[in-house]
């Protein structure tokens, strides 16, 4: 597992960002319930009114390799999660965000999205996807930020994002 933690100042608080643990289940059902139905469809792409224990074991236990997901802590709360998933080793990485509306609009999820890059980089991941309902104009800002060259086509509202991720220096 990795071991490490970084912190960051965002509007002025102190917030932790460290791997997800397997004993992060709590802490991301309790993030779920603050998330307005609103973010929750743009996560999921589809009205979830709670998550199930196999979602939340899903998102919180990875490898730390061809699944890794890296959290904002702050005050022992989740307030926003990323994450990559890949099927094989030479398979691009799926990528998702997702932000506690409180903490939305102010840098999180990109500074999350950076260290993101940085643990792909240190496991062979150059290509990222993401699929993003085409209303979530945020989102594709997002991933445009992160790598500038970043092509998309959009397919029944959705946008079918292929992301070259610029290498490390």
């Amino acid at each position: 597992m990795d071991d490490w933690t970084e912190t960051v100042v965002v509007e002025g608080r102190t917030v932790t960002i460290r791997p997800i643990r397997n004993d992060d289940i709590d802490r991301l059902r309790r993030l779920f319930y603050r998330l307005s139905p609103e973010t929750v469809y743009w996560r999921f792409f589809q009205p979830v009114r709670q998550p199930s224990e196999k979602l939340l074991h899903h998102l919180a236990e990875v490898d730390h390799d061809l699944r890794q997901a890296i959290v904002a802590e702050l005050d022992d709360e989740i307030i926003a999660v990323v994450r990559y998933d890949r099927a094989s080793a030479s398979s691009p990485a799926e990528v998702a965000v997702l932000v506690e509306d409180a903490w939305q609009g102010h840098g999180l999820g990109r500074k999350l999205l950076r260290r993101l890059t940085v643990d792909a980089l240190e496991h062979g991941v150059v290509d990222m996807s993401a699929t993003v309902l085409g209303q979530n104009q945020r989102a594709l800002r997002l991933a445009h930020h992160l790598a500038p060259d970043t092509h998309g086509q959009l397919d029944h509202g959705e946008w079918l994002l292929d992301i070259h991720l610029p290498a490390a220096g």
